[in-house]
C-alpha cells in the first residue's frame, strides 16, 4: 500500500513538474552529469529487474508475462515486478528526453519526459492497486491448481464422490472448503478419522493450504 501511494504521489508530482516546465521552459543544468547519473541508474535498475524476472519466470512457467501478471497470486512478487518495471521504463524515458533536449536544444522534450514518467507511474499504480486489492479481498486459486486439487481428492479412497471444492486465496495462504460423499463407515469415529487423514494428506500435497474444511454429505 505504501509503495502504491508513493507511485501515485510521485506520478502526480512528475506530471506537475512537467507542466510547470512546459509553461516556464528552462535549459537543463549540467546535462552530461544528469545523463551520466541516468545511465548508471539504468544499469543498476536493470540488474534488479533481471533478478526479479528470474523469480517471475520460475513462477509463471509457460504463460505470457501479461497472463502471469493477471493470474498470479503472489502479491509481493507482483509489486516488486511492477516497481522495477516502472522504474526501468521511467529511467529510459528520462534518458531519452534528456538526450533529445541536448541534441535539439529544446527543453520541451525534458518537460514531456516528466509528464510521460508521471503518467507511467499513475498507470502502474492503478494496475497494481487493482491486482493487489483482489488478492487482499480474496479470490480463488489459479484454475490449474484447483483442477489439480480436484484430481487429488477424487483419487483418494476416503471419497466416493466429490460434490464441490471452494478455494479462497488470501495473500500466500489458501482456504479450502470441500463437500463430498465419503466412503461407507461403521461409526462416526471412523468418519472423523477419514476426514482428519484426508486433511493431512491434502495439506501435505498442497503446502499453500492453511485452512481446510470438509463437509461430508450424500448429495450436492
Amino acid at each position: 500500500i505504501v509503495a502504491l501511494m508513493l507511485f501515485s504521489v510521485g506520478g502526480m508530482f512528475s506530471i506537475y513538474e512537467g507542466l510547470h516546465k512546459i509553461a516556464h521552459p528552462e535549459a537543463i543544468s549540467f546535462p552530461w552529469a544528469v545523463l551520466g547519473v541516468l545511465v548508471f541508474s539504468i544499469a543498476a535498475e536493470g540488474g534488479s529487474f533481471w533478478g526479479c524476472m528470474v523469480e517471475v519466470n520460475k513462477d509463471r512457467q509457460g504463460p505470457s508475462l501479461w497472463q502471469w501478471f493477471r493470474e498470479s497470486r503472489k502479491s509481493d512478487l507482483l509489486v516488486v515486478f511492477g516497481e522495477d518495471f516502472a522504474a526501468l521504463v521511467g529511467l529510459v524515458l528520462a534518458t531519452t528526453a534528456v538526450i533529445l533536449t541536448m541534441v535539439t536544444g529544446n527543453p520541451l522534450f525534458d518537460a514531456l519526459g516528466s509528464v510521460g514518467i508521471g503518467v507511467l507511474l499513475l498507470v502502474v499504480a492503478f494496475i497494481l492497486g487493482a491486482e493487489v486489492k483482489s488478492l487482499l479481498v480474496g479470490q480463488g486459486v489459479e484454475p490449474q491448481i484447483k483442477l489439480d486439487m480436484e484430481a487429488f481428492l477424487i483419487q483418494q479412497p476416503q471419497i466416493d464422490k466429490l460434490f464441490n471444492l471452494l478455494t479462497l486465496q488470501l495473500g500466500k495462504d489458501v482456504m479450502v472448503a470441500v463437500k463430498a460423499k465419503m466412503r461407507e463407515v461403521q461409526t462416526p469415529n471412523e468418519l472423523i478419522e477419514d476426514i482428519n487423514q484426508l486433511e493431512c494428506l491434502f495439506k501435505a500435497r498442497f503446502s499453500q493450504i492453511s485452512w481446510c474444511f470438509f463437509e461430508p454429505d450424500y448429495k450436492d
